[in-house]
């Protein structure tokens, strides 16, 4: 089995069409013959339509050499910034739509669903919802929510929920809500430095602030190869050997929290993926594809299958057997 973890789908339940609420967002032909996708807070694209279909998601997962693509929405619909009551209603009609078309597409298509994370109970309650009554594997979840680490104690009861539960959190960069993001508003910097920035700000709060030592069963794969967090495991294990600072709360270097962790290929380099199966092991390391962006790949098997010196064994747990293990898939 080959697995793709790391794909999006909007599910089109949450368009404008299907409602009267302000935040559902609409699609505009853009002259690039893709589409804005926007509402009364956001655009994001252009994008394809695609994003939408499930029937086009399915041909693209065969078209890749894929048998299985892990569906999850695209960051600009998690609505963090919504009220709790208007995300827990956006969360559940895109989780209920994602079930829906995995129902219809159950052999090649699986999911991840979305949570009102601003109300910790609510996503509690959600992701009950998610993993018992629609029988997703899991959800994804942004890099913060509204500026909020969620390594802090706020989040304790979801991460004691997801680790009871096992449920897979795949952790996506909260785009529109990104560090610094005032200063990386030109070249796209926002996705170039923002997005894998944002995913090694939320790792290194998980581990410093004690939740990956607390809830070490959790299954927390990590968006575009971990951001940079692999590339500072120097820098954050001396810090820790000379600084009292990150000593406050664990009691384990942070390079021992690394191999916790779950990481897609994403990383555009051969050398670079090939550093990171060094450090965290073949068993640690899915296929993704982020379907249907263009920072992307299209062919994730090829880039595997370039990486030098790995083992079939090794091969064939980065193609699928990871992602099928974390998902209890057979």
């Amino acid at each position: 089995m080959k697995v793709d973890i790391h794909a999006h789908m909007l599910v089109p339940e949450i368009l404008a069409d299907h409602g009267p609420e302000e935040w559902r967002p609409v699609m505009v032909p853009h002259p690039s013959g893709g589409y804005l996708i926007r509402n009364n807070s956001f655009v994001n694209g252009p994008a394809f339509k695609r994003i939408i279909e499930a029937d086009q998601i399915e041909k693209a997962v065969l078209e890749a050499g894929l048998d299985l693509a892990v569906l999850s929405t695209p960051p600009y619909a998690f609505y963090y910034e919504l009220s709790a009551s208007e995300a827990e209603r956006a969360s559940k009609i895109q989780n209920d739509g994602l079930a829906r078309a995995i129902q219809e597409h159950p052999k090649h298509l699986g999911g991840l669903g979305t949570l009102p994370m601003q109300d910790v109970p609510m996503a509690v309650k959600e992701l009950k919802r998610v993993m018992t009554e629609l029988n997703l594997s899991g959800v994804e979840l942004g890099s913060n929510v509204n500026g909020e680490d969620l390594g802090s104690e706020k989040y304790r009861p979801f991460w004691e929920a997801a680790e009871s539960l096992g449920a897979v959190i795949f952790i996506h960069p909260a785009f529109f809500q990104q560090l610094g993001s005032d200063r990386m508003n030109s070249y796209y910097l926002k996705n170039l430095l923002g997005n894998p920035i944002e995913t090694t700000i939320f790792a290194a709060h998980m581990i410093f602030s004690g939740m990956m030592e607390d809830y070490p069963d959790l299954k927390i794969v990590l968006a575009h190869a971990g951001g940079v967090l692999p590339y500072l495991r120097g820098r954050l294990e001396h810090g820790y050997e000379v600084r009292n600072e990150p000593k406050k709360v664990i009691s384990k270097p942070p390079s021992a929290y690394l191999g916790m962790f779950y990481y897609d290929i994403i990383t555009h380099y051969i050398p670079t993926l090939r550093y990171l199966i060094d450090l965290v092991g073949a068993d640690h390391v899915m296929l993704g594809t982020d379907y249907p962006f263009d920072m992307g790949y299209d062919d994730p098997v090829r880039v595997v299958e370039q990486v030098p010196s790995l083992s079939p064994d090794d091969r064939e747990l980065i193609m699928g057997g990871n992602a099928m293990r974390l998902l209890h898939k057979k």
